[in-house]
């Protein structure tokens, strides 16, 4: 809302500068007639500028309705979709705040979520078996397993002892690094293999804003599906509103890619939900 409301009164001021530098301009050439051409101009100019100003203020009054709008139907969105479900949260390094926002969407959503954040001590770590190790560890639900990797500084973690996910959040950055992938796709063969459900959520910070906001240069290529990942789903934007609710539905069963852009929608389509709906 900031950035709308700065870039139209800037705008408007551009237009009543420039009018006025015109109406100096002429006063000192002293020519009536263009004097008279150059404050009708001003008039109009002035006309816009408070038309602009009209315009602002009533952009602003609708997008705060619609972001009340949001806050009040998201608990009725999420309602119930996850309960009685146990969530792991796995963060990479780069992640950042969105994951605690992530959480808190799963939690409202019913489920008891397990926080799994791995640190940069792992990224320097890992190997081809390393990550196959670490990514069996969290898949297991073994507090025992899981918590090791705490002990030796690869992973901050928080769960219950009596925790036993049955699908998995794995969130990471654009740009991800190689050692980050080696672990992602590590999570996703070993979840796949447990049959746990798998999402792969892409972080870009916590926002009200429904704008991606991406980092220059994102790059979402190196986790892309296929037979090396096997991603049921992908979601774009986690941290923000719509990825939010987006990766509940996801965890709830929906398959494909959604979220913020350059997801092609923001919610699975109906198809989605009928395949679901009769155990398909």
């Amino acid at each position: 809302m900031m950035s709308l409301r700065y870039h139209v009164v800037s705008l408007a001021a551009v237009i009543v500068a420039l009018g006025i530098g015109i109406l100096i301009g002429a006063s000192v050439v002293g020519d009536r007639g263009m004097m008279k051409q150059q404050e009708l101009l001003i008039s109009r100019l002035d006309a816009d500028f408070e038309r602009l100003v009209g315009d602002r203020d009533q952009l602003l009054a609708e997008a705060e309705m619609l972001h009340r709008f949001t806050r009040e139907a998201v608990p009725h969105l999420l309602e119930g979709r996850l309960r009685g479900q146990v969530v792991a949260v796995v963060a990479l390094p780069g992640a950042g705040e969105a994951i605690g926002v992530v959480a808190d969407a799963c939690a409202a959503a019913g489920a008891e979520v397990a926080l799994i954040e791995f640190t940069e001590d792992a990224l320097a770590r890992v190997g081809p078996s390393e990550a196959e190790v670490w990514a069996s560890a969290i898949a297991s639900s073994d507090m025992a397993r899981v918590r090791s990797l705490s002990t030796m500084g690869l992973a901050r973690v928080k769960m219950s002892e009596a925790a036993r996910y049955g699908s998995m959040v794995v969130a990471v950055a654009p740009g991800v690094s190689e050692a980050g992938v080696q672990i992602a796709q590590a999570l996703a063969r070993e979840s796949d293999r447990r049959g746990i459900r798998a999402v792969l959520g892409w972080t870009c910070g916590v926002s009200d804003s429904w704008n991606a906001d991406w980092p220059a240069h994102a790059d979402f290529g190196a986790l892309s599906p296929g037979q090396a990942s096997r991603w049921p789903a992908q979601v774009y934007g986690i941290g923000r509103t719509p990825g939010n609710i987006a990766i509940v539905l996801a965890l709830a069963g929906a398959e494909g890619t959604f979220g913020l852009p350059p997801a092609p929608a923001f919610l699975p389509g109906n198809a989605a939900w009928a395949r679901q709906g009769s155990g398909r």
